[in-house]
């Protein structure tokens, strides 16, 4: 996808996304008068700032494969940027007070995109999120721990999430963003991605030196491991980032690995002693605990 030459040219862009929801929002409470929330917002509306907006969906590379989901919407200023000017494939803004959603609504038709964008007025916990490839919040800190199972049940591996100022608890981040801030008032946003399920032991298919099982434990994203034929080798290096699991064996870690993650199985490469490359793959025979996504 062709994205905007310019950093400077998007950010014009979306400071005029900025500028028109703050004029349409102030005229759709003058003319209309949407019906209270079904309960009170856990959240109160504060705008993302222009800079701050841009960076989420930067770090997040958003482009025209991606479907973007944006719980607690506000005034839909993320969700319209990411189909208009990052060429998402679709949006959704979800918000509980019905105020909100209609200044959503109102300024995407302003900037065109109404028509790739779906407004729903529902409480984001009751929200399916398994159609989302991106997911941005902002939120409070308790929220987001709520928030935190329900995103490893309905995300695929792969899926980006971030978070606009608050983390997600003992959830650390891949990464954080913090933009030059004109107004002097600093804010972050943090970012994840959602890691396969490998957690547990793996029976392993290929030759060359491969081990014989794999026994993975694993918290988050963090994942450690040993694998055995005939004794017990410590993996190293090991790293799960979405669907994509790679690691180490040996003292010097001559053994390289990668392999996707699909469900119960893995398969990938590996280079051996000798630095030539084979095939490898396993499947899970038994799963592991994993404690930390308890409600």
């Amino acid at each position: 996808m062709v994205r905007f030459g310019s950093s400077s040219l998007r950010l014009i862009a979306l400071a005029a996304i900025a500028a028109t929801t703050v004029c349409v929002g102030r005229a759709v409470a003058q003319t209309t008068a949407p019906a209270p929330p079904a309960r009170s917002p856990d959240v109160p509306f504060v705008p993302t700032q222009t800079e701050l907006v841009r960076s989420m969906l930067d770090v997040a590379q958003v482009d025209s494969s991606d479907v973007v989901y944006d719980l607690g919407c506000g005034d839909g200023r993320i969700v319209v940027a990411a189909v208009r000017y990052y060429g998402a494939k679709r949006g959704v803004c979800v918000d509980i007070d019905p105020k909100r959603i209609e200044e959503a609504r109102h300024n995407a038709d302003t900037s065109g995109v109404a028509d790739r964008i779906t407004f729903s007025n529902a409480d984001l916990f009751q929200t399916d999120l398994r159609e989302a490839t991106v997911v941005t919040l902002y939120l409070l800190p308790l929220i987001n721990e709520r928030l935190r199972p329900k995103l490893f049940r309905e995300l695929r591996p792969g899926t980006r999430v971030v978070s606009n100022s608050f983390d997600m608890g003992n959830w650390a981040a891949d990464t954080t963003v913090a933009p030059p801030a004109p107004s002097g008032f600093q804010k972050q946003a943090y970012f994840w991605i959602i890691p396969a399920d490998v957690a547990g032991i793996w029976r392993v298919r290929g030759g060359g030196g491969a081990p014989r099982t794999l026994e993975l434990t694993q918290t988050y994203q963090r994942v450690e491991g040993t694998a055995r034929a005939g004794g017990a080798k410590p993996m190293s290096d090991v790293r799960l980032t979405g669907d994509r699991l790679s690691f180490a064996l040996g003292q010097a870690g001559e053994q390289r690995f990668q392999g996707t993650v699909r469900g119960e199985e893995i398969s990938g490469t590996f280079t051996d002693g000798s630095g030539a490359e084979r095939e490898w793959s396993a499947k899970r025979t038994k799963r592991g605990p994993r404690k930390e996504l308890a409600p």
